[in-house]
């Protein structure tokens, strides 16, 4: 039996060394890159005659749109739409939009913006910080209740020893907390958390001043505090739910704002969550939450999301959220993912806590595949190396 067939799933470079090999024109090349991929665009709250249009252009140049089986009498008024086009079909689709009425001819843009490019660097506080390479924020818990390390950090020596190894194992940021966001956990008053920050602030900054500093706080009062005293990022679970005046703070000091989504408080998010569709409802969300920062004057570039894996999330959801991660690119802010050790592991596993590595490296793996940028670990050596390795089998520049 003769095998002559073989199907290709290559990334960029791949793809144009298979070109290269049969020798294909030079000025080709990109007309068959921009081939090799199919986007599936979900367009939202199109009007039906808008979704008829764009069904009828897409057809005319080798795409298709799925839109309701009613809506060749009408029906519904508004409805959403998914778009199947390669690259090269939405280049021709652009110039069909542009002659079209209603808002369909600035419809491309918005399809631009959700396909460009990942975000090239994370800014605050006067610093760039390249998204060239995934990069590693480091978990530093100076409390007594966290779920993992909780107590291991409370003394100035075990502080010390802490950082020093966090930077020579190759962290990228540090991530300080001093309250305890694990389910079902009750909140720290404001004073007794600036009692535990304050301190570990100034010894990472009289270790290394240059490591980027992220305060993981929800308290407008804390992040001021510590942005004085030399913090870069404010890692605020809540998203500004808890506390209104967070983004002005944050604009005040030119600081980087990692924005999470959370549903309910720590105390009881994990009671019986639910969703209709969790990926809809994280992204209309960040949608919410980046206009209010950007509303303050947090720069573009400021902003990081994170779609808040085990905060009021069901096992289904965390699952939905890794495997579905790449949606929320196009938004076109740093991702960031946060999953080192946690509880959604223990069925998949078996395992305990302290022994939720394996787990941690495969999922944070999977995360990588689908556009994490930043990857909020406990494990900052081995998290070292699973990027490393990552990076090299993954390259395509």
């Amino acid at each position: 039996m003769k095998r002559r067939v073989r199907i290709l799933h290559p990334n960029k470079k791949d793809i144009y060394k298979e070109l290269e090999k049969i020798d294909v024109d030079k000025y080709a090349l990109d007309i068959f890159n921009n081939k090799s991929k199919i986007n599936l665009i979900k367009i939202k709250n199109l009007k039906i005659e808008e979704a008829n249009i764009l069904k009828q252009d897409a057809l005319s140049v080798g795409a298709d749109t799925a839109i309701p089986r009613s809506s060749i009498s009408g029906n519904p008024n508004i409805t959403d739409v998914i778009l199947f086009a390669t690259n090269r079909e939405l280049e021709k689709l652009k110039v069909k939009l542009k002659k079209q009425p209603f808002s369909l001819d600035n419809l491309y843009s918005e399809i631009e913006f959700a396909l460009k490019d990942n975000p090239k660097y994370f800014e605050f506080n006067n610093k760039k910080l390249s998204l060239k390479k995934p990069k590693i924020m480091g978990i530093l818990n100076i409390t007594p209740d966290s779920f993992y390390d909780g107590g291991k950090y409370s003394k100035e020596e075990q502080i010390k020893n802490r950082v020093k190894n966090m930077i020579d194992e190759g962290v990228d940021i540090i991530d300080l907390g001093a309250e305890s966001t694990r389910p079902g956990s009750e909140r720290v008053a404001l004073h007794e958390e600036l009692e535990r920050l304050l301190p570990a602030v100034e010894i990472i900054k009289n270790i290394n001043g240059d490591i980027p500093l992220s305060i993981d706080t929800y308290k407008s009062k804390v992040a001021e505090k510590m942005l004085r005293a030399g913090a870069d990022i404010i890692n605020d679970i809540s998203g500004f739910t808890f506390d209104e005046n967070m983004p002005e703070v944050v604009s005040k000091y030119n600081a980087g704002i990692i924005i999470m989504h959370i549903k309910g408080t720590p105390k009881n998010m994990q009671k019986n969550p639910y969703y209709e569709d969790v990926i809809e409802e994280i992204y209309d969300y960040f949608i919410h939450k980046i206009n209010i920062a950007e509303k303050n004057g947090i720069g573009h570039s400021h902003i990081a999301v994170d779609p808040g894996i085990g905060f009021g999330k069901r096992l289904e959801d965390n699952l939905e959220i890794i495997r579905r991660l790449k949606e929320f690119k196009s938004l076109g802010f740093p991702l960031l993912m946060g999953l080192s050790r946690k509880s959604f592991l223990k069925p998949l596993t078996g395992r305990k806590v302290d022994r939720r590595l394996a787990g941690t490296i495969a999922a944070n793996t999977i995360s990588l595949l689908n556009g994490a940028n930043i990857l909020r670990v406990h494990d900052i050596k081995e998290t070292r190396d699973l990027i490393n390795t990552f990076e090299g089998i993954n390259y395509e520049n």
